[in-house]
């Protein structure tokens, strides 16, 4: 059985930062993930929402084949699959939260034919930070939202794209998607790796590296979403969001620029860097 962590009361403006008006939707918001990043950049969307931490990906009972039929493609083993990892952890939070949007999310690190988890321990991480060091990898980001089923509507509609695929079952439906970005590791000396890994922040990242931390200085491009290897692809977040109701939300590019600047980072070449 998952282990759910509430963080109720918390309001998205003491996560980011963030001053402005928040958006509730017409259900409540729940953000079915752990990550201090993801709950960062749905706060700077303007989306007023409850973050509830599970293990959902870490169960391995099998999915059901309309989930499967809606998956974006990914070049990886379906077990790993971000999108059905966010859809796990999605559905893990359902039982907490009758009644709510929830949006799941999870992201892997793909080198070759490798993926590339969090690391076991400091050993693992510098072997990763040696594989990718100047090379380009791939960061696949999966998105899930789960919307209550309008009754007074035999197939709710959905703004459709290529990387989107929809599933519906007695009173839910379910919204999948996938972002993928290609980034560009600079040539890195084992000083630099064991100097990055002693900070402790590649532990709880995969590929080992976090691109919004000190980890950003050992990245030298990024090719697509910037958000999508952060955790959260702000873009495909609001399309997904505001299929399910919620269309007040800040514009992406907007709260992507807004999010840089209170970091006090300056934003990556565009093209072909979005957010």
């Amino acid at each position: 059985m998952s282990e759910i962590h509430h963080h109720a009361g918390e309001r998205p403006e003491e996560i980011s930062g963030a001053l402005f008006a928040y958006t509730r939707g017409p259900l409540p918001l729940v953000l079915a993930s752990a990550s201090p990043r993801r709950r960062e950049l749905l706060a700077w969307l303007g989306a007023e929402f409850e973050a509830i931490a599970t293990a959902g990906e870490e169960h391995e009972h099998p999915p059901p084949p309309e989930i499967l039929a809606a998956l974006p493609p990914c070049p990886v083993p379906q077990a790993t699959h971000p999108t059905l990892l966010a859809w796990r952890k999605a559905i893990a939070a359902c039982a907490d939260a009758p009644g709510s949007v929830i949006i799941g999310a999870d992201t892997i690190v793909v080198l070759g034919e490798d993926v590339l988890g969090k690391p076991r321990d400091t050993a693992h991480a510098r072997e990763m930070l040696r594989r990718l060091s100047g090379k380009t990898h791939t960061v696949y980001t999966g998105l899930t939202v789960l919307q209550p089923k309008p009754q007074s509507s035999d197939r709710p509609r959905h703004a459709g794209v290529a990387a989107f695929g929809v599933a519906e079952f007695p009173g839910i439906q379910v919204s999948l998607g996938l972002e993928a970005s290609d980034v560009l590791v600079a040539e890195l000396t084992d000083a630099e790796i064991a100097d990055y890994v002693a900070t402790g922040e590649p532990m709880d990242k995969a590929g080992a590296y976090g691109i919004q931390g000190l980890g950003g200085r050992l990245v030298r491009a990024v090719a697509g979403s910037y958000t999508c290897v952060v955790g959260l692809p702000l873009v495909a977040a609001h399309r997904l969001l505001a299929a399910a109701g919620y269309t007040q939300l800040i514009d992406p590019t907007d709260a992507y620029r807004r999010w840089l600047e209170a970091q006090g980072k300056e934003p990556l070449p565009c093209p072909p860097t979005f957010p």
